[in-house]
């Protein structure tokens, strides 16, 4: 709901005018007692306040106005105020409640009443009991109509005739006024001079009744050519039919068809009837005209006044079985036609040589009844056809055919061809041209389809062929010529579980593609492709190629660019993977090279969203060979290089070595050395403390004795790093990572005391057990590090010790 408030009282300070008091922090301006609820109360009987006025333009130029700010607009002649929110807002008068809605944009009128007397200036009353009610109500809700357009206008300004814009009123029975239509006019009316738009009058029964089930109940049609009047005139001032014409189905009422004359033409002046009648009350002909001239017709009918050369009709029989003209040869062996009609004048084109027309409803049980025309030739043996139709023209124009088929209603074939028996292997059209032009031609003027074929057997419901004598035809192209045409040049669709199209290159030594797709574009916009799939279900490929033949060598897709895009660009928009291969054999799931004479990359992964937290590559394997192979078999280079923000900070080179600009970062705890062991490695765990054995170069043992200065390192529980020389294929199998530098789990006992944190450690005479140092009794060389926990429990135990032999 909206409202519109009329401010009753402007407020504005003035300085300087008038005479002011003072009173209470009250200021008054004709009056020395300001009203108690007014901060500023002006008083006059003859002058009023004046606000500031300005255009549209400059209010709407004002910066920040403030929340209750007033001006009066020259432009709209009304006060508008700011309000917080809004913006600012109009003052209008008056207002609406009930339920009202309001959608505007202007251009003039959205709603104006003027009454200067005598009532009504719009009135809708609606007491409804239902149906379609409206008690007034106008609807354009385009859907583009333009023309004259209007729902509900009436205009009345005068000039006599007793007045009525539009008046519709009814109090039973029927309609006041009601039109209705898509395709036509329901009801319209046009004089723009001497009378009758549309006039009709009754005062006991059928001012003017026109009625249509499937077409033409009345048409009565001049489109001038220079008119020279009468479509349709009619008058009677009493005692019958001026024009009475009845059918009940498959006679003519009255045919009359003329093209300079005649056709029908019957001329009374009284003489109590008729310019031509003919009754046969018996069964008989009512006329028959019967020659043997080879020139002139049997039956010529004339009439100078104009009126019908022949008329036959079948008057008031309903068996079907009657003829209104009937032609006949073969009559005592005759022979020669049974009709024809001719037309010797070549500027003879408003009308046709020949026209059959009915209003009958056709007979759906048996289509060889309630046609317009029907011919059948009815011979098994015969060669001929039912209907032939030739032209010679040099000209294509529209019309310009053999055969015409015209369907005008809303529903019907404009031709229909059908090969009725079950048995037969005849196509229903055949079309053959002998010249450069199409055999057929189809064309859609609206929203239907030019060609539409189905099948309801096992055959194809368009099978289209280039016979084996032709080197350069095609079996179909199709094309929009249209720029502006934004729909597919084809579009195949199955509900079923077939394919929608299938295309094949059936040679083996063939060489072409089966579908070749190309867009001739400057724009690469989605869509804009040479082949475009799409998959609109929860399942589906948008594109599938399948190299089908197990000993065949090619690619299932081959992707090449001549430009400098993409050959493949791949994007996943939910959760899928962008590209997704995989491989069943030998080979690699994805395999890319740079052959010997190019220079880019043979891969690249990047991430380009700042906030994606996940990796750019992810690599697991399940197997038991290696995650990553790189291999460098070139002269020269890195096997990997690492950079930050475009600088190198880390490298493998060729042949191994890492180098790492800010260090190394471990998860162990110390730094360990792989050594030979002179006993089974089985026999050693971590914490073991190790001594150079003196019997074998480069091996430890457990150590032996206290104070022992052979004392080397710790069996590391976790190393940091490793070292070794061997190379980094070998599996170290007999040997134990010996911590020397670092944090390290070591087995001490109390033979030394209790151990505290800090306390330098040697060996003990435990073999592989260290204890608290006496620091009399130290030599150089027989300290293992210091003790970073306490220790006195009871037997032998394991502390974290910081290992540094000294």
């Amino acid at each position: 709901m909206k409202k519109n408030y009329a401010i009753k009282a402007a407020c504005l300070m003035l300085l300087g005018a008038g005479y002011a008091e003072m009173a209470h922090a009250q200021t008054g301006i004709g009056t020395l007692t300001p009203h108690a609820s007014a901060q500023l109360d002006v008083t006059s009987t003859n002058k009023g306040v004046l606000v500031p006025r300005m255009t549209t333009a400059q209010r709407t130029a004002i910066a920040t106005p403030a929340d209750g700010l007033l001006v009066y607009d020259t432009d709209t002649k009304t006060f508008w105020f700011n309000k917080t929110g809004p913006g600012w807002t109009q003052i209008t008068s008056g207002g609406f409640t009930i339920p009202y809605a309001s959608i505007e944009n202007n251009a003039g009128t959205l709603f104006s009443l003027t009454n200067n007397n005598d009532g009504t200036s719009i009135e809708g009353v609606n007491s409804t009991t239902t149906s379609s009610v409206a008690a007034v109500r106008g609807q354009i809700s385009s859907t583009a109509p333009g023309g004259f357009s209007s729902a509900v206008r009436g205009i009345n300004n005068g000039t006599g005739g007793l007045g009525i814009g539009v008046w519709g009123s009814q109090d039973g029975s029927g309609w006041g006024v009601y039109g209705s239509t898509p395709n036509g006019l329901g009801v319209y009316g046009n004089a723009t001079t001497n009378g009758y738009g549309v006039y009709a009058n009754s005062n006991s029964g059928t001012g003017l009744n026109a009625t249509s089930t499937n077409g033409v109940a009345a048409s009565v049609v001049i489109n001038n050519n220079a008119n020279s009047n009468n479509a349709l005139t009619a008058s009677t001032v009493g005692n019958g039919n001026v024009v009475s014409i009845s059918t009940t189905g498959t006679g003519k009422g009255l045919l009359a068809n003329t093209t300079s004359g005649f056709a029908i033409h019957g001329i009374t002046a009284n003489q109590t009837s008729a310019g031509v009648v003919a009754d046969n009350n018996a069964g008989g002909e009512a006329i028959v005209g019967r020659n043997t001239s080879n020139i002139a017709g049997a039956v010529v009918g004339r009439n100078d006044g104009g009126g019908y050369g022949v008329h036959g009709f079948i008057g008031t029989d309903t068996t079907s079985t009657g003829i209104g003209v009937y032609g006949r040869v073969g009559v005592n062996g005759s022979r020669g036609r049974a009709g024809r009609f001719e037309n010797f004048s070549q500027t003879n084109i408003v009308a046709n040589t020949m026209e059959v027309a009915s209003n009958g409803n056709g007979n759906i049980p048996d289509n060889t009844k309630g046609n317009v025309s029907s011919f059948v030739l009815n011979n098994t043996n015969s060669v001929g056809a039912a209907v032939r139709g030739e032209v010679n023209t040099i000209f294509g124009n529209f019309g310009a055919a053999a055969i015409f088929g015209k369907s005008s209603g809303t529903g019907g074939f404009a031709g229909l061809f059908h090969a009725s028996n079950t048995n037969g292997n005849g196509p229903s059209l055949v079309a053959i041209t002998d010249g450069n032009g199409n055999a057929i031609t189809a064309n859609a003027g609206k929203n239907g389809n030019a060609v539409e074929a189905n099948i309801d057997g096992n055959g194809r419901s368009l099978y289209a062929w280039v016979p084996s004598f032709s080197d350069s035809g095609r079996a179909a192209e199709f094309r929009h010529f249209s720029a502006d045409n934004d729909f597919a040049v084809v579009t195949a669709k199955t509900v079923g579980n077939g394919n929608a199209g299938e295309f094949m290159v059936d040679r083996t030594t063939g060489t072409s593609a089966a579908v070749l797709g190309t867009v001739n574009s400057i724009f690469a916009n989605f869509g804009t492709a040479g082949i475009y799939g799409r998959s609109e279900g929860t399942g589906g490929y948008a594109g599938l190629f399948y190299a089908s033949n197990p000993a065949g060598n090619g690619p299932g897709v081959l992707s090449l660019t001549e430009g400098s895009g993409n050959a493949i660009t791949a994007n996943a928009g939910g959760t899928g993977d962008g590209i997704e291969s995989s491989c069943d054999g030998s080979g690699n799931a994805v395999y890319g090279f740079i052959p010997n004479f190019g220079t880019g990359r043979a891969g690249r992964f990047a991430n380009f969203n700042n906030a994606n937290g996940n990796p750019v590559v992810h690599i697991t394997t399940t197997g038991t060979g290696s995650t990553i192979l790189a291999n460098h078999t070139g002269p020269s280079g890195n096997l990997a290089i690492f950079q930050s923000g475009g600088t190198n900070v880390a490298r493998i080179n060729k042949a191994g070595k890492g180098f790492f600009n800010d260090g190394t970062q471990n998860s162990g705890a110390d730094l360990a050395e792989a050594f030979d062991v002179t006993e089974d490695v089985a026999e050693y765990e971590p914490g073991d403390v190790l001594s150079i054995a003196e019997d074998a170069d480069r091996t430890v043992e457990k150590s032996s004795g206290a104070y022992s200065s052979l004392v080397l390192g710790v069996y590391a529980t976790k190393p940091g790093v490793l070292l070794t020389e061997e190379g980094i294929d070998s599996d170290l199998k007999g040997k134990v990572p010996m911590g020397v530098v670092g944090v390290i789990p070591t087995k001490v006992c109390l033979e030394g005391g209790a151990i505290k944190r800090g306390d330098l450690l040697v060996t003990s005479s435990q073999r592989g057990v260290a204890m608290k140092a006496d620091l009399k009794k130290v030599k150089t060389g027989q300290v293992i590090g210091k003790a970073l926990q306490n220790y006195s429990g009871t037997g032998n135990g394991k502390i974290n010790v910081f290992v540094n032999i000294k």
